[in-house]
């Protein structure tokens, strides 16, 4: 009878064994859907690299979605219909916030992780004579799109650093970026704005005689502090940036992959650590990823919270501190 006890102990024991080794192997997503922007744009760049990136770390399929805008996904990844997406630090905000294009809050979103900060400017054609942002007064000007509707307003503060308004411009709206290059090259209009570096414009760039300019910012870079997650940087010439012939500043913003909180802790956990061991083969195939080092990617700079289980992670490796605690709870809040 002892025997027998011993027996069906051990096998209860091994029993435990195996199902704990299967919960801790099922502790991933089953796939991964990654909201971007169209292709070509720099979101659906790195969407692309991220998936194939988390496609090798945790073996399951990953995905880049290109939408129109982030205004059509953001709703989503708050219902839990896609995994992940990427958005611009004001972009999470107002839609955390129920601000802005959004009229009502999206609290169901989470940051997983910083992905990248992206340059944007305005540019006009090279031989256009125009230099800097002033230059755009009184000029046919892209200052809205439909499907990214948080960056209006930055296309407002960018303009407001050289003392204008959308009102001082012959202001067009478009779809999304895509539409904004191509009224660009077909004349339609004399500037209009996107991330600096991305395919799209550099295919603009090689299709108009003289090729592109970015527009320098004006002195009033103050005006920038108005837009959530948004700064001024200065831009060198380099095969990365078409449109820089000299030391230009452009504004500069931070960029989220987002969540949803109805991904569980442990799948957040799964994506954040994939992507954060992956980072260094991740910048070596995305250049625009540099900006960018693993240590920071846990940004303290947020205004929609962080996901439990990319806190958690975040916490094990180190880069989630008190002043990251502290903002979460103010984030949470509500402050």
């Amino acid at each position: 009878m002892q025997r027998t006890f011993q027996i069906a102990g051990t096998l209860i024991a091994a029993a435990g064994i195996a199902l704990a080794s299967t919960m801790a192997a099922s502790a991933q997503p089953a796939r991964a859907t990654i909201g971007t922007g169209p292709a070509g744009t720099a979101y659906n760049q790195i969407g692309t690299t991220v998936s194939a990136a988390i496609q090798d770390a945790l073996g399951i399929p990953a995905t880049a979605r290109p939408f129109s805008g982030t205004s059509q996904y953001l709703p989503m990844l708050h219902r839990g219909e896609i995994t992940m997406g990427i958005n611009s630090a004001l972009d999470s905000q107002e839609a955390f916030a129920g601000q802005g294009a959004y009229d009502q809050r999206l609290s169901e979103i989470r940051a997983l992780t910083m992905i990248s900060r992206s340059p944007y400017a305005f540019y006009a054609r090279a031989d256009s004579g125009m230099t800097n942002v002033g230059d755009l007064a009184g000029q046919a000007v892209v200052t809205e799109y439909r499907a990214i509707a948080s960056f209006n307003q930055v296309n407002a503060a960018i303009l407001a650093t050289a003392g204008l308004t959308p009102d001082d411009v012959q202001g067009e709206t478009v779809a999304g970026i895509p539409d904004a290059t191509r009224a660009l090259v077909e004349g339609r209009v004399v500037s209009s704005a996107s991330i600096v570096g991305i395919p799209a414009l550099r295919e603009a760039d090689a299709s108009v005689s003289g090729g592109l300019r970015v527009l320098a910012l004006g002195d009033n870079e103050d005006a920038l502090d108005a837009v959530a997650g948004f700064t001024a940087t200065t831009l060198n010439p380099g095969p990365a940036f078409v449109g820089i012939s000299e030391p230009t500043r452009v504004a500069q913003f931070d960029v989220f992959m987002n969540v949803g909180t109805s991904l569980s802790d442990d799948d957040a956990y799964a994506l954040v650590k994939a992507i954060h061991e992956s980072w260094s083969t991740m910048q070596e195939s995305l250049p625009m990823l540099r900006a960018v080092q693993a240590d920071q990617l846990a940004s303290l700079n947020f205004s929609h919270p962080y996901h439990e289980g990319a806190v958690r992670y975040f916490e094990e490796i180190g880069l989630w501190t008190e002043e990251h605690q502290a903002r979460q709870d103010e984030v949470l809040a509500g402050n």
